[in-house]
């Protein structure tokens, strides 16, 4: 038996509105490697929100994330 799903997929470009990403994805998307966003976790420059066991980082702060910079400036930050 399997099972059909009617829902369409949740994209990349929705998540980076409304969702998360992991870890992987923001590697990808940046072009910069895990110890890079790892050290900028740790740093405080990168939020970060764990699930359970793994580490999600939500989209609006994924968008205006850059790799090696020292503080996040998010965009309510910017609007405030």
């Amino acid at each position: 038996m399997q099972l059909a799903t009617t829902s369409p997929g949740v994209t990349l470009a929705d998540r980076l509105e409304h969702g998360y990403l992991t870890i992987e994805e923001l590697c990808a998307l940046k072009a910069c490697g895990k110890t890079q966003i790892y050290e900028d976790i740790k740093s405080g420059a990168l939020e970060v929100e764990k699930h359970g066991r793994s580490s999600r980082i939500p989209g609006p702060v994924a968008k205006a994330y850059r790799p090696g910079q020292r503080r996040l400036s998010t965009p309510d930050a910017q609007a405030a």
